[in-house]
């Protein structure tokens, strides 16, 4: 199995693997999916109810998935206020906005609680502009924002994201401070490992052969079953082996790279603390630095996994490194020397 740059670091630290399942048991809860979903919904259920039986199963190693592939950016939903108010009105784009903005703090207070060595940084995103067209791009939703006194995000000049962002290509942004980076594959195997000490009864490389639909629904496995209670379908882009899940779902690809680390240039550039960076692109370009000082930087270049196509197309290196590691460059011209190490890619839902 192909590991990218974040879940190889990670196994790096900390590799132990769960059992496979084999033979037949029962559980009051049993999810399906070992990302970020399935095991947060595993720790909330035995927090709240700790006699109760939970089974998870994952098809590879828990976090393998987009939960250890991703840009590693906690951003909270003010930023899609607009559009969940057209979904479900002003009072619950609120509540929703609000629970979410809540949400970074608790991933922080969460590791330090448990010991888990994410990297969590918060140190805010900066939603920026890479070209002229892009700039004020945020301006409808500030305004909506302001009228209801809700505005989190604070204008930036040119000059105060360039040196904050360390890059020349950038023409202007916002910033809201309320946002946080994570390696989050390490975030994925710290929550695994919370889990286990909870209870849940974990099963890895254990993939979902049939989802038995009954009272009590049976969850197939290569070499086993269990019968459960419920079944929580935590999957995200590999639940599209679902017919009716596959019909309102469209699967692209998000393709990353990772440089050397470079720790004194990238602060020297100002490049130097956890800050999170979009630019305004329907597809937007997204990068930060880790704490050993490489430049993660991503892009969605469109490979779509047609008919739910996962397994084919996303668990090898990407094969858009090149244009990804192309478009980094144009941001930090001044680091055309520093070599991509990886390269990785992973699926959107």
């Amino acid at each position: 199995m192909y590991r990218g740059f974040w879940y190889a670091e990670a196994l790096d630290q900390e590799s132990a693997l769960a059992p496979s399942l084999t033979g037949s048991m029962e559980a009051d809860v049993c999810i399906i999916g070992g990302g970020f979903f399935g095991l947060w919904s595993a720790i909330r259920l035995k927090q709240a109810n700790p006699d109760m039986n939970v089974a998870l199963i994952e098809r590879d190693r828990c976090g393998s998935g987009a939960s250890g592939r991703n840009g590693g950016i906690a951003t909270n939903w003010w930023a899609k206020y607009l559009s969940l108010m057209q979904i479900c009105g002003e009072q619950e784009a609120k509540r929703v906005c609000e629970a979410a903005e809540s949400a970074i703090d608790e991933i922080g207070s969460f590791c330090a609680e448990h010991g888990i060595d994410a990297e969590f940084r918060k140190d805010g995103w900066l939603w920026t502009a890479s070209n002229q067209t892009q700039m004020d791009s945020w301006e409808l939703l500030t305004l909506e924002l302001e009228k209801h006194g809700l505005n989190p995000f604070k204008l930036m000049s040119p000059d105060e994201v360039r040196q904050r962002t360390g890059s020349p290509r950038v023409l202007g942004g916002i910033f809201d401070p309320n946002a946080a980076t994570v390696q989050p594959a390490k975030l994925a195997r710290g929550l695994r490992a919370v889990a286990i000490k909870l209870g849940v009864q974990v099963f890895e490389h254990t993939p979902l052969t049939k989802l038995e639909r009954s009272k009590y629904p049976v969850v197939h496995t290569p070499d086993g079953s269990i019968r459960a209670k419920k079944v929580v379908v935590a999957m995200n882009a590999w639940g599209a082996q679902f017919p009716e899940l596959r019909r309102m779902i469209t699967l692209m690809s998000s393709d990353m790279v990772a440089t050397a680390p470079v720790p004194e240039r990238l602060k020297a550039i100002g490049l130097d603390s956890g800050v999170a960076i979009t630019d305004s692109r329907t597809l937007l370009n997204y990068w930060r630095n880790t704490i050993k000082g490489r430049i993660v930087f991503g892009k969605p270049l469109g490979q779509f996994g047609f008919a739910g196509d996962i397994e084919t197309i996303y668990d090898k290196p990407s094969p858009a490194a090149d244009k990804v590691e192309q478009e980094m460059r144009t941001f930090y011209p001044q680091l055309n020397d520093v070599p991509v190490v990886s390269n990785w890619t992973g699926p959107i839902d």
